[in-house]
């Protein structure tokens, strides 16, 4: 398995990780994307975190549960501008359609309810008014052509999303959630 990856775990957990709710780009976009030069893909491979949070592992049963009780459609993101972001970021601003906002903010209220006292300040920096749905696809400080159009306007129909959880650095996808449709 390689370093980063986000893939199936076969061992056992801490007591307390990071779990990440998110989706990610078709083949094709995610192919188009590839094409570029200069791009660090992180070690997270390439996604749009719906949700970020530390939970107790004893609790991941649950919230799986519950989660997949949510009934989103599938809807169509479509990929806007290049933008820096903290940590050597270079990031691909995705649109924001409603269908992908009520899936957002119906996540967060349910993991509420299970993560770490730490999610209320992650929430209020982040997510809900705060959340401004991306790609990272490269260091700032690469030599990425931000001036190249390739990748601007680029529409992609997003029909599941998925949890993972980080163990020993590496996220492993844990389940897929797929769309009503």
């Amino acid at each position: 398995m390689e370093k980063g990856k986000i893939s199936n775990l076969e061992k056992e957990p801490k007591d307390e990780l990071r779990y990440l709710l998110y989706f990610q780009p078709s083949q094709d976009l995610e192919n188009l994307i590839f094409q570029q030069e200069s791009l660090r893909i992180p070690n997270s491979e390439l996604h749009s975190t719906l949700c970020v949070f530390n939970m107790d592992t004893e609790k991941e049963e649950e919230i799986i549960d519950e989660i997949s009780e949510i009934n989103f459609n599938p809807f169509e993101i479509e990929t806007l501008n290049f933008d820096n972001f903290a940590n050597d970021s270079l990031v691909l601003k995705i649109s924001r359609p409603e269908e992908l906002l009520k899936l957002h903010y119906q996540i967060i209220n349910v993991v509420e309810k299970y993560a770490t006292e730490d999610f209320n300040e992650i929430k209020k920096k982040y997510f809900l008014e705060k959340y401004n749905p991306h790609l990272t696809i490269a260091k700032s400080s690469s030599n990425f052509d931000t001036n190249s159009k390739d990748l601007i306007g680029k529409k992609d129909k997003v029909e599941k999303y998925s949890i993972a959880k980080k163990v020993d650095g590496i996220y492993y996808k844990i389940k897929e959630f797929y769309s009503a449709d």
